[in-house]
């Protein structure tokens, strides 16, 4: 009886670290940024270059952040001179999303302040630096230490002797764990305390780095208290700032074994935790296979947005008569609604083959109902109790891009300005999704019939029934192909293989059109093509060739032939070559930037595909 007393409790234990969400606490303190002169090959250094390189090592380091893998030291590629290496850590108690904000606010800080340098950011939840010479064997540098206190804590008399002894207790943890604890003394008053030292530092290096950080903060005499030390962070408050989970890692199992099994082997220890992951396996299955037959017994839901009735947005569509209907894509038909409070929304009735496709599609409407974004159209919400799916959205005032770009004796021509200040947007918006958002988002249909123009002919992304959430692994293969021809990147076309270039490829199509005012057709073959055209004049050296005719004088050639060059860049067939979205927008943003020329002609997919404009999902 006693023995399944123990297992009862074992498997309590099991269940509560399974379960527990590993979900770091947010933090406003306002991180501590240091820009430090390139010592040795400043004036070698072209600063746009550099910025560029910074912007593609910074892109690999967020591919890297994983469940497993907190910490990143990564490195340019040798033909970068000077090199630029990158260090990132952030706490261990941190979710790998929480990871990623941080790491995107960090890196925005000294990409926009240090990018012609190097540079350090030290914050709550991570710690970011980069770079000319290798630092990965450097340990501590006392010149970069700073302490943080807030606060007063008056009228607390064992305060400081419950704080001195949380600090010793997480420092041991931290030591004895891999460089991680966290800890709490509740007495006459609470003290909290998490202690993280650096991947690199071994363990004596980090015992040193939290005891000279201890120290710092015994300086302090606030309820609150930050050491952001080279190797080390310490952290104390009288206030819970870390989850109930920290407390647990990683040294749960040690403390598990020791409460209730004492005397079991190491052998034993092991049967009994597979037995209770498999039995946790095994409920989890049985419920999930409940919820299923449960579930098919509803239409598809989508939890998250459901806050639309059916009959208002009928009656706001006037039962999706003709005269209010936008529009109709692979999806479903669009219609103009006007809410009971006035506002005016646009409708999307959905429609499916089937029921797979279905569920996929709102799992990832799911996604984009958490995105937002001024060059993303906005989904307001949904409807799914009616005999119809409906998806609500913004309503944007004017038409799309190609209605107003292709359409032939348009009372309204496009300047230059208002298609350059598109561009921006575009760019904007599809970096967002790349690198901006809790997860990278891949759009997959990427053109001009997909771009909506607001009152300001600002542009807005739309039409996210495509779009693909990516994790770490920046790859997946044998997806179902979807999009337009003549906006896929090749190696999604012909092989199936999925990452955010096959966005850029499109985005390179998308800004030769606009700039030359053709639409490029899939199937119109030799020099006629567009994109070939371009290429042609890029080699002849004529590229002012090929921009709009019906700009006139009013054009700046130089920002034309810049947006001309970039988007033969996006639509070269090797997909290293091709620049990433953040990369993009920064050469878009600099006027005096400098970028590598085009080495390859443009893919040209016309003879390989079914004279059919659109694929199939």
């Amino acid at each position: 009886m006693q023995i399944c007393a123990s297992i009862a409790q074992f498997l309590a234990w099991v269940s509560l670290l399974v379960l527990l969400p590993t979900v770091g606490s947010s933090s406003s303190s306002k991180p501590l940024l240091n820009c430090q002169p390139l010592l040795d090959h400043q004036h070698l250094v072209n600063p746009s270059r550099r910025h560029v390189d910074l912007l593609r090592v910074m892109s690999s380091v967020n591919d890297l952040i994983s469940d497993d893998k907190l910490w990143v030291l990564s490195s340019s590629s040798t033909d970068v001179s000077p090199p630029i290496y990158v260090f990132l850590q952030c706490r261990e108690d941190l979710s790998v999303s929480h990871c990623r904000r941080c790491f995107n606010e960090s890196r925005v800080e000294l990409e926009r302040k240090c990018s012609r340098s190097a540079g350090r950011v030290y914050s709550d939840e991570c710690f970011l630096r980069f770079d000319d010479r290798d630092f990965s064997e450097e340990f501590v540098d006392p010149r970069f230490d700073r302490a943080k206190c807030e606060g007063t804590e008056s009228g607390f008399g064992t305060f400081w002797k419950y704080l001195d002894d949380a600090l010793v207790n997480v420092t041991l943890k931290a030591v004895k764990n891999g460089g991680f604890g966290a800890a709490s003394v509740i007495r006459d008053v609470a003290v909290y305390a998490l202690a993280q030292c650096w991947q690199t530092l071994d363990e004596n290096s980090c015992r040193e780095c939290l005891v000279n950080a201890r120290s710092s903060l015994r300086d302090c005499d606030g309820h609150e208290a930050t050491a952001f030390f080279t190797g080390c962070y310490l952290k104390y408050s009288t206030h819970k700032f870390f989850d109930d989970a920290a407390e647990l890692k990683p040294d749960h199992r040690n403390f598990i074994r020791s409460s209730f099994f004492p005397n079991l082997s190491d052998h034993d220890v092991t049967k009994l935790a597979i037995a209770a992951v498999s039995l946790c396996i095994l409920t989890s299955l049985g419920a999930f296979i409940s919820y299923r037959r449960f579930s098919r017994k509803r239409k598809a839901q989508i939890p998250s947005c459901s806050n639309f009735k059916y009959e208002m947005l009928e009656k706001a569509t006037e039962s999706f008569h003709d005269s209010m209907k936008l529009g109709q894509g692979r999806a479903g038909s669009v219609y103009k609604g006007i809410l009971p409070d006035g506002r005016i929304v646009a409708v999307k009735k959905l429609f499916f083959n089937t029921r797979e496709w279905a569920d996929q599609f709102f799992n990832e409407v799911n996604l984009i109902s958490r995105v937002e974004h001024k060059n993303l159209v906005r989904l307001l919400g949904c409807s799914i109790e009616g005999p119809k799916s409906l998806l609500v959205y913004e309503y944007v005032h004017n038409r799309s891009l190609d209605q107003i770009l292709f359409m032939k004796n348009t009372v309204h021509i496009l300047s230059w300005k208002q298609r350059f200040n598109m561009i921006m947007g575009i760019s904007e918006g599809l970096e967002y999704l790349h690198r901006g958002s809790e997860v990278k988002i891949i759009h997959r249909d990427i053109k001009t019939s997909n771009i909506l123009l607001d009152r300001n002919l600002s542009p807005k992304i739309a039409d996210f029934g495509l779009v693909r959430s990516m994790g770490t692994d920046k790859t997946q293969t044998n997806t179902g192909i979807a999009g337009t021809l003549g906006y896929l990147a090749p190696e999604y076309l012909i092989k199936g293989q999925l990452t955010e270039k096959a966005d850029v490829y499109a985005f390179g199509v998308l800004i030769i059109e606009i700039a030359t005012g053709k639409k490029n057709n899939a199937f119109t073959q030799g020099t006629s093509s567009v994109l070939y055209s371009v290429w042609e004049h890029f080699k002849a050296n004529t590229l002012e060739g090929s921009i709009d005719p019906r700009l006139k004088e009013k054009v700046t050639e130089e920002e034309a032939l810049k947006v001309l060059q970039i988007g033969l860049l996006c639509v070269q067939s090797s997909v290293e070559l091709r620049p990433s979205m953040s990369e993009i927008v920064y050469m878009l943003k600099n006027k005096d930037c400098k970028f590598d020329c085009p080495k390859q002609p443009p893919f040209l997919s016309a003879s390989v595909l079914m004279p059919d404009e659109e694929t199939r999902v």
